[in-house]
């Protein structure tokens, strides 16, 4: 009984492989049918283009091809010949004749539209873009699959000229980034940018011979600002370091990466921006200086003398860091180290008014807080004493006070009232007078 079950087993195994090797067979004899049948359309696709081009040609030798003619023609045909591309059933030793026809089908509508943009007529940039590319990819890929024949019959000369042809595409990508970004097209753009930076990586056969008419670094330059433009912050931030190489444009690069980060609402990352900026370069950021040292004021004063500090380690003589400085100390009544960095200041800039003035209050403070302790003296020798060094603190206030009218000599709302106090005290009525006057 056993064995009768198995040879039965045996016998549906067996019928079942047969059955599915006659699926296979069929479905491979199918799969070979559909394969000829494509392989012949692509064939046909192919002849197709080429007669377009033929026809195309023929008109335009007899001078016969407007420029709309062109256009459409090319347009049509080089859908034709991408199909039949995207296919993958172009034998590769027929590449390299129907990457040139590509080729072909592109040139003239890129010349067409550089006329027309160079004459300020309208064109389709849309199509100038996507054009340019199948155009440098077409290039790319005939030389890539023609094989070189030299002597008298044989392509080198040609395809040498195809590859300076394809070396000078790269100055249209920077052209077709600045058509798509005033269509506000910005991705594109952005691509189009990028394909310029990367030309000889993308297309190595000209890696030698490529000279694009402005460096990566102004390529990155206009991409970043672009960007800025269009509120593409991570495309700004891509770009950046390249485009900070411009070096003409430097400084505005710096200032648009840091508005950025206000625009982003990211007062942290703003921040940290301006004060890597102005540590690197005091010098030619002392506005961004004067604006993060407001900035680090609010986040309370020792932060403010931190960052006035770390300027002043990289250049003494800035001016408004100096200044900061002079602020929180004297913010914090602390007038002695007030008053150094004020008088620093007028080193750095002797009409400065603002510094003498406060180097003045420095002094003119300190006697207003040492004659508030005098009434409270009991031994009449020491108060007496205090009265006087009290005196001697606005006697010494006043060339400050005087160097800040000398500054503003037409503004005495700005000295007069200081001046007459430290001149009563000193005992200086006339000049005492002339100040009442003035006020």
């Amino acid at each position: 009984m056993k064995r009768v079950l198995l040879l039965l087993t045996l016998t549906l195994a067996a019928g079942n492989v047969m059955a599915q090797t006659a699926e296979e067979k069929a479905k491979a004899k199918a799969d070979a049918a559909a394969l000829k049948a494509a392989q012949k359309e692509v064939k046909e696709q192919v002849k197709q283009a080429q007669k377009v081009w033929d026809d195309l040609n023929a008109l335009i030798q007899e001078k016969k091809a407007t420029p709309e003619i062109i256009l459409e023609e090319s347009k049509k045909g080089q859908e034709i010949v991408q199909k039949a591309l995207q296919s993958g059933l172009i034998e590769e030793k027929k590449l390299g004749e129907t990457y040139a026809l590509s080729t072909s089908f592109a040139q003239h509508p890129l010349n067409i539209m550089i006329e027309n943009a160079s004459n300020k007529l309208p064109f389709d940039t849309v199509y100038f873009y996507n054009n340019l590319k199948y155009l440098t990819d077409a290039l790319h890929n005939e030389l890539k699959y023609t094989k070189v024949t030299k002597g008298e019959m044989g392509n080198e000369a040609q395809l040498k000229a195809k590859q300076v042809q394809l070396s000078l595409c790269g100055d249209y990508y920077i052209y077709a980034a600045q058509f798509e970004a005033a269509c506000g097209r910005y991705q594109s753009a952005l691509e189009a940018y990028d394909r310029a930076i990367h030309y000889k990586e993308i297309y190595p056969e000209v890696a030698d011979i490529a000279k694009l008419r402005v460096s990566n670094a102004q390529i990155a330059y206009y991409a970043f600002h672009m960007a800025h433009d269009a509120k593409l912050y991570d495309a700004m931030d891509k770009y950046y370091d390249l485009a900070l190489e411009f070096e003409e444009g430097a400084e505005g690069t710096r200032q648009a990466k840091v508005a950025s980060y206000l625009e982003r609402k990211d007062t942290v990352a703003w921040a940290n921006a301006v004060h890597d900026i102005t540590i690197k370069n005091p010098e030619k950021n002392q506005e961004l200086i004067q604006i993060l040292l407001s900035y680090k004021q609010k986040l309370g004063l020792d932060k403010m003398l931190e960052y006035a500090d770390e300027i002043l380690a990289v250049d003494p003589n800035i001016l408004i860091a100096n200044y900061g400085k002079g602020y929180a100390y004297f913010a914090q009544e602390k007038y002695d180290e007030a008053l150094a960095s004020y008088i620093k200041c007028t080193e750095i800039k002797p009409t400065y008014y603002d510094a003498w003035y406060q180097a003045g209050l420095c002094k003119f403070r300190q006697a207003l807080a040492k004659n508030a302790t005098v009434s409270s003296i009991k031994n009449q020798v020491k108060a007496k004493a205090t009265l006087e060094e009290t005196k001697k603190m606005f006697g010494e206030a006043i060339p400050y006070f005087e160097k800040a009218r000398e500054c503003t000599p037409d503004e005495p709302q700005k000295w007069a009232y200081e001046l007459k106090q430290c001149y009563s005290v000193t005992g200086q009525a006339a000049k005492a007078a002339e100040m009442d006057k003035l006020l």
